[in-house]
């Protein structure tokens, strides 16, 4: 296929580059979401009653 000019729109391949430019951006940048994401940390700790707690 050639490339052809035409003053009606925009040629059908310009879109699928854009369209495979823009899913390739996505696509990066949800693996550096998940892969940079902090890990939580350990909320589970040993608790040291009061005091005034009777067992």
């Amino acid at each position: 296929m050639r490339w052809k000019i035409s003053r009606q729109g925009h040629d059908p391949r310009q879109i699928d580059l854009l369209a495979l430019l823009a899913l390739l951006v996505l696509i990066v940048a949800g693996f550096r979401y998940l892969a940079d994401r902090p890990v939580p940390q350990s909320t589970a700790s040993f608790i040291v009653p009061s005091q005034s707690v009777r067992w």
